[in-house]
């Protein structure tokens, strides 16, 4: 019995023996895809780690980019306010200074040719003779400047443009008048004028009404220098013309200065021209008695006080 436990023990290990080797080549065949297996998860695992890096260097670059536009844009914005803010500054210190000027005006006045030897100025006609006068005179006026562009019109900062409005009472004396005299005297014995007894006493009077633009330069702080490159003047004459008219229209230049000695309150001096037509001369056709027309070319040159509104 225990000799044939023996021999079967014997067997069996026999046969483990012989079927180690079988079983070693099955186990390496069923391990040998584990290796693979592991090295393709392993490539993935480096590829999705490196899509992952890409993608988070796309993110930081995105994000860069975009604080870079939010960067420019909030600067765009800023320069912006900036020009608004600065344009309602402007306005506000538009809005309080007083660009506009009323203006009283007072000076020398004289006319280029008196008036003398008309109908009812100054004439010898009855034998009495007066004196001539040499057309000097005064002036007193006001007016007013508005402003019509700060720029000139976009042209140049250098410049701005008024319009002015003006009107002027000039005296040039007083004149005597025999003529009127003798008419009212009549004739006396034999048709001959009689004695003239007295003469008749007239001012000689002129009202202005102007209307022009004014180019200010504004590029001197407090001192404005000024010129008027034309203008027109509407000329009231008193007595009237030996034609019996009163208006005489005309041209009208002139330059000047102002200075701001406190607030909108302006110190100036000015010069004015005007140029006029005239009368022609009037003849009585029953007497022959040539009268002389009126010229009311002259000048004016004086002060003025001007106030800001």
């Amino acid at each position: 019995m225990n000799k044939m436990k023996t021999g079967l023990m014997t067997a069996a290990a026999l046969a483990a023996v012989a079927m180690a080797p079988q079983a070693a080549t099955a186990a390496d065949k069923k391990a040998s895809p584990a290796p693979t297996v592991q090295s393709a998860l392993e490539k993935r695992l480096i590829q999705l780690e490196q899509e992952l890096t890409a993608l988070r260097s796309e993110v930081a670059k995105s994000r860069a980019e975009t604080k870079a536009d939010v960067k420019a844009a909030t600067a765009k914005v800023e320069a912006h306010q900036a020009q608004v803010d600065q344009k309602f500054a402007e306005a506000e210190e538009h809005e309080k200074s007083h660009h506009d000027l009323l203006f009283f005006r007072g000076g020398y006045a004289a006319l280029e040719h008196a008036r003398t030897n008309e109908l009812l100025v100054d004439n010898a006609t009855a034998g009495v003779t007066t004196h001539d006068k040499d057309g000097d005179g005064w002036y007193v006026g006001a007016g007013f400047d508005h402003r019509l562009t700060d720029d000139l019109w976009g042209l140049t900062d250098f410049a701005s443009v008024d319009g002015e409005v003006m009107f002027e009472y000039k005296n040039y004396g007083t004149s005597t008048n025999t003529l009127v005299a003798a008419a009212a005297i009549g004739d006396g014995a034999g048709g001959t004028v009689g004695n003239v007894l007295g003469t008749i006493e007239n001012k000689i009077t002129q009202f202005t009404l102007t209307a022009a633009p004014k180019i200010k330069f504004n590029q001197f702080g407090d001192f404005r220098p000024w010129i008027i490159p034309f203008g027109l003047g509407i000329h009231v004459i008193s007595p009237p013309s030996s034609g019996v008219t009163v208006l005489n229209p005309g041209l009208m230049v002139g330059t000047g200065a102002e200075y701001r000695i406190w607030r909108d309150l302006y110190a100036g001096l000015d010069f004015r021209y005007h140029f006029t037509g005239d009368d022609l001369d009037i003849k009585n056709k029953n007497s022959g008695v040539t009268l002389k027309g009126v010229d009311t070319d002259g000048f004016t040159t004086g002060a003025y006080l001007g106030f800001g509104f």
